[in-house]
């Protein structure tokens, strides 16, 4: 998988999703960590291809729910694909489950730009994550 984790890194979405779903049928037993989905769902994202790796975010989810991490990725993909409720839910998991109170003030943000039918992600933002 670490092909695929290099690619997302480096902003090669497309080539990043190639090369996981090569690994998985390459290996049809090859069980893809919670971290590893999280890794596509997560530069997916920053590079505003959130809706192409939704499913990867999902998996990352689905596998350890309880992360804050994984849900603080899900949630942006979430905010850029537009499912605001699904973005707040998951940032208020955050608030909840991240004992850094700097981020939990930042994301207590997001909900609140996100309730008020703005995008806190601006192009800029997401610019300087990558």
């Amino acid at each position: 998988m670490e092909p695929g984790r290099n690619l997302a890194r480096q902003g090669d979405i497309v080539g990043a999703i190639a090369a996981y779903k090569e690994a998985q049928q390459r290996a049809p037993d090859l069980e893809i960590s919670a971290g590893q989905w999280n890794t596509l769902c997560w530069y997916g994202s920053v590079y505003e291809q959130a809706e192409s790796v939704m499913f990867a975010c999902e998996n990352a989810v689905e596998l350890d729910p309880e992360v804050w991490f994984i849900r603080d990725s899900r949630g942006l993909a979430r905010a850029l694909t537009g499912d605001t409720q699904g973005a707040i839910e998951d940032f208020q998991f955050v608030v909840e489950n991240y004992d850094n109170e700097a981020y939990q003030s930042e994301a207590q943000g997001w909900i609140e730009a996100l309730q008020n039918g703005e995008n806190p992600f601006t192009e800029e933002w997401l610019e300087q994550l990558r």
